[in-house]
């Protein structure tokens, strides 16, 4: 009866199985585009801005970025515990040796004088040198379970290196393009600050006609220092990514990259063609996740062989010598074997409350990956939603300028033809730069939500 317990108790621990994930992908997403897009190559996603600067410094900061040496180092003392797992399935084998010396005191009456040692030199010494081996062999695949649970564990740790790959790539990004277009508004509130200058002087010169009064010279003043007062701020903000930048690159902030002159960059159309199953095992933390189910459902494996019997074999072999001062020393050499065995009959609960922690945490594992499912979808839904909405405001922007340009031009030709004054040519010229600054906004928007889109992706992960 007691080898039926032990048998069934081994077929339970290969029949376990992780619980099933309650989370159906869907088929397709549904914001996501059927055409207008484009089959993108997630893996350098970041070259498809067509910067040379860019890739440089998204090249520098996967290079060196401090967090990713030390996800690297995570990596390494995750591989170690594989080694330490796997040398539990191998026997160990040492040597050892004693060395031992001291003073006899002889006091036997029962013993003639005649006979009794010399005692001129009381002394004794000994040594003890052999080699010593023990194996447990793993007859229920505890062990082996340990090793399947340290090599998913590290597979994880890997694959969050992937991810700290794919978010030092999107900061990189981010800062830069935030930064070319803080650069480009900088130049729009200066061609907004000039205009302006133009209409100071020509209300104070109408002023000093008599055609205009000081409180129309306020109103132009009052609005050039509101335009201006939004420059500094986004100078600051331009310095603080330049440094971000350099310390992504693990260099001093003092080192930060200098941001060329802005120009106007083409943002990379949407990806298309991307299912969410091909998402779900390209993004590193699902993967991650997965993988400590994984190592959860292993370590369930271990802990319940741990009510099963444990077999070992020992074995002694050496030399040793024992000499008593005025007796004949004594020495010799031999081996010992042993075969050990183990069955846990009372541990006042310890195994099974191990193997229900075993088993909570298996289940808290599957959940938090099912919670992981459900982020990334709503992630790629959400930063799928955000770019349409942007096209589509980024559209309307676009038309918006155009017609204000060609309201900045009919009215400089009824001004050459006098039927318009400057204070309309310039109004209209001020209009079409606030059009214009709203869609550098627009376009940052546009950009940030890329960029979002390729993270949730799994884009940068390679």
């Amino acid at each position: 009866m007691a080898l039926g317990v032990v048998l069934a108790g081994g077929c339970a621990v290969k029949d376990s199985a992780a619980p099933p994930s309650r989370v159906v992908l869907p088929a397709r997403f549904a914001e996501a585009p059927v055409t207008g897009g484009m089959h993108a190559d997630l893996g350098r996603w970041w070259t498809q801005w067509h910067d040379p600067v860019l890739d440089r410094l998204v090249d520098d900061a996967l290079a060196a970025n401090p967090d990713l040496a030390v996800a690297r180092d995570h990596v390494r003392q995750a591989r170690a515990y594989v080694a330490v797992a796997r040398s539990a399935l191998y026997p160990t084998v040492g040597a050892t040796g004693d060395i031992a010396g001291g003073g006899l005191g002889w006091s036997n009456p029962a013993v003639p004088a005649a006979l009794a040692p010399n005692l001129g030199d009381p002394a004794t010494d000994g040594h003890l040198a052999g080699l010593a081996a023990a194996w447990e062999p793993d007859i229920f695949g505890g062990r082996a379970a340990d090793l399947r649970a340290a090599r998913a564990a590290a597979q994880s740790v890997e694959e969050q290196l992937h991810g700290t790959r794919m978010l030092v790539a999107a900061d990189v990004v981010e800062n830069y393009v935030a930064s070319v277009d803080d650069l480009r508004r900088v130049a729009l509130i200066d061609r907004a600050a000039a205009v302006l200058d133009r209409m100071e002087a020509y209300a104070g010169a109408r002023m000093a006609a008599g055609q205009a009064t000081r409180a129309d010279m306020d109103a132009i003043r009052v609005r050039r220092r509101t335009v201006l007062a939004a420059r500094p701020l986004l100078v600051a903000d331009v310095d603080t990514r330049r440094r971000r930048m350099a310390v992504l690159s693990g260099r001093l902030p003092e080192q930060a990259p200098v941001i060329p002159q802005p120009a106007l960059f083409v943002i990379p159309p949407v990806p298309v063609g991307i299912v969410p199953v091909a998402v779900m095992d390209r993004r590193p933390d699902i993967r991650a996740r997965r993988d400590l189910v994984r190592a959860a459902l292993e370590r369930l494996r271990s802990a319940r062989t741990d009510l099963l019997p444990r077999f070992g074999l020992e074995f002694f072999g050496g030399n040793g010598r024992l000499r008593f001062d005025g007796l004949p020393g004594l020495s010799g050499s031999g081996g010992l074997m042993a075969l050990t065995t183990y069955l846990p009959l009372f541990t006042a609960g310890r195994i099974h409350a191990q193997i229900d922690v075993a088993d909570a945490r298996l289940d808290e594992a599957v959940t938090l990956y099912d919670q992981a499912l459900l982020t990334a979808l709503s992630e790629v839904e959400s930063a799928y939603e955000s770019r349409a909405a942007l096209d589509a405001q980024g559209a309307g922007l676009s038309a918006a300028l155009a017609v204000a340009r060609r309201a900045a031009e009919d009215r400089l030709g009824l001004f050459d033809g006098g039927r318009s004054t400057l204070l309309d040519v310039l109004q209209a010229r001020l209009d079409a730069v606030a059009i214009e600054d709203a869609g550098v906004r627009s376009e940052d928007g546009r950009a940030m939500a890329t960029i979002r889109l390729a993270v949730a992706l799994g884009g940068g992960t390679l």
